[in-house]
């Protein structure tokens, strides 16, 4: 016989839609670059700064460490994922991996209005820059490739892109974007990738792509390289 649900012996459950809204507000802040790679994120001091218990912090952090933006570091606590060289590899490296195929994809299922929906993501790039507001403007470019792993209609790949690239590719440019003066022509840039998929060129395409990343990663570890200079300078 089955046993009644109160007899079961599990333990209370969290209401979800408190945990959603504690990880997106520790997302974003975050994402926004309001809490810095590296930095120590303690559950007391969340759960005060948020005004709710620490359990609902606890499993957001859990929630976001599967997006790949929280790292846990055994008997040291929880941090926002920080950057070395080796891991600007990887996360480039992947990138010119699965991109590149996303594309492919992209390209031969594109109709007029995944067409309008890259239009309208590079618009939001060029607004960005118009506005010389660097935060938003690494929201869009993460949104713009975003849009492509999506509109490449494959559950897996979009899977490895938010859990191993999305987020820490924000938190990247979030750090090295003030400093980047070339991000100035992220229109272009992105118009130079639009055009190939758009006109259904995929050797184009990937080829801008992958030009595309290669670039990218040498200013990521340029700006690694010019932030950590300022840190031994300044210590």
């Amino acid at each position: 016989m089955n046993a009644a649900l109160g007899d079961l012996a599990f333990d209370p459950a969290a209401t979800p839609t408190l945990v959603d809204s504690v990880a997106d507000a520790l997302r974003e802040t975050i994402l926004s670059g309001t809490i810095g790679p590296g930095e120590r994120l303690v559950e007391a001091e969340l759960a005060r700064e948020l005004r709710v218990s620490r359990g609902p912090v606890r499993e957001a952090l859990a929630l976001l460490g599967k997006e790949g933006i929280v790292i846990s570091v055994p008997r040291h606590g929880k941090f926002v994922q920080g950057f070395t060289p080796r891991l600007i590899d990887e996360l480039y490296s992947l990138r010119m991996l699965l991109e590149p195929f996303a594309v492919s994809r992209v390209i031969a299922s594109l109709d007029d209005d995944g067409r309008q929906r890259l239009e309208g993501a590079v618009a939001a790039i060029a607004q960005a820059v118009a506005a010389d507001d660097a935060r938003t403007l690494a929201r869009c470019d993460i949104g713009f490739h975003h849009l492509l792993y999506e509109l490449a209609d494959h559950d897996l790949l979009m899977r490895a892109w938010q859990d191993n690239i999305a987020g820490k590719l924000q938190i990247l440019l979030n750090v090295t974007t003030m400093t980047l003066s070339a991000l100035a022509d992220a229109e272009r840039q992105h118009r130079l990738l639009l055009e190939p998929i758009v006109a259904a060129d995929e050797p184009l395409a990937r080829s801008r792509l992958e030009d595309h990343i290669a670039e990218a990663a040498g200013r990521a570890r340029t700006g690694l390289s010019d932030k950590s200079r300022k840190r031994q300078v300044g210590s």
